[in-house]
């Protein structure tokens, strides 16, 4: 199975806490994420928090086709303020990583987004394009995350200076 991946990153003026939760929440997705037109929980474990299993439903437009996707989590840990999640249905077979550290009075925030070809044709076009799919993909992801910044600067509390 052939894969890009790209690493992206951005400051957000918000508290690490507060950045991860708005982050992980899926249905904040519409408001950053190229394609996603909704994104609901559709297995959650325990109110308030993501647990390793617990599903999302994802609605995403690529192409102009409506794509149904779920999404698993693999690791969600508050303390260290990691997200990671992979495709469980549908098209477009992705990894997602996110991570807010503390950065000044703020966070960084980084992401890693890991596409794999779901066919031995996208494995060879994957080969083949890899050179020009690797920075469009990392352009596309950098634009997402100046998108995001905007709006979770508006929607969540800006870290408090002494």
């Amino acid at each position: 199975m052939a894969e890009i991946s790209t690493t992206v990153e951005i400051y957000l003026e918000v508290q690490p806490d507060h950045a991860f939760s708005w982050l992980i929440e899926p249905a904040n997705l519409i408001y950053w994420m190229n394609g996603v037109r909704r994104a609901d929980w559709l297995r959650r474990q325990e109110a308030g928090t993501a647990r390793p299993h617990d599903t999302w439903d994802m609605l995403y437009e690529y192409a102009g086709k409506e794509n149904e996707i779920v999404m698993e989590v693999d690791v969600c840990d508050p303390r260290d303020r990691s997200f990671e999640f992979h495709t469980i249905e549908g098209n477009y077979p992705i990894r997602s990583q996110y991570l807010c550290q503390p950065s000044g009075d703020g966070t960084l925030f980084r992401m890693t987004r890991t596409a794999y070809s779901d066919s031995a044709f996208t494995s060879i076009m994957f080969a083949i394009t890899g050179f020009i799919s690797k920075p469009m993909m990392r352009k596309q992801n950098q634009a997402e995350l100046v998108k995001m910044k905007s709006v979770i600067e508006m929607q969540v509390p800006k870290f408090r200076r002494i």
